[in-house]
């Protein structure tokens, strides 16, 4: 089975953030091994992650996640130092990939794709992504790979 981003045809491969995070016991199982709702707030980290570094604030919109699909390959643990690889889809969807790994050794633990729209609040309906947020991806885009 192909991975989310193997089988994405517009994801923007070169073009990614990383973040961190430290699994807490809080997270885990009796065994220490991360519960799988647990991922959940890491690839939270990794979307901001990649909205912060776009210039995108998202307490100006009202966004609804619309779709969440995650493969897991390993076990996150208790005390691993997590890395949160994000992606996100062409300009003018909010589709997000994220693969994560324990640092200490690369082992790839986990992978995602979540899928986010934005709400026309006063009407109560899904619209498209605001021109402000579109325009600061795209030069996000260009910036990145300018830099390349």
């Amino acid at each position: 089975m192909p991975r989310f981003v193997q089988s994405a045809t517009n994801i923007m491969r070169d073009v990614s953030v990383v973040a961190t995070a430290r699994v807490r016991w809080g997270e885990c199982d009796v065994q220490g091994h991360a519960y799988y709702a647990s991922y959940i707030p890491w690839f939270d980290l990794g979307r901001e992650k990649f909205a912060l570094d776009v210039g995108a604030d998202y307490r100006k919109y009202q966004i609804a996640t619309t779709d969440l699909q995650v493969r897991f390959h390993g076990a996150a643990k208790y005390l691993d130092d997590l890395v949160i690889r994000t992606w996100a889809a062409a300009p003018g969807t909010l589709t997000y990939y994220y693969e994560i790994y324990r640092k200490n050794g690369g082992q790839f633990i986990a992978e995602a794709r979540t899928v986010h729209a934005f709400v026309d609040v006063e009407r109560g309906v899904l619209t498209k992504i605001p021109d402000d947020m579109h325009q600061a991806f795209v030069q996000f885009l260009e910036e990145r790979r300018k830099s390349a």
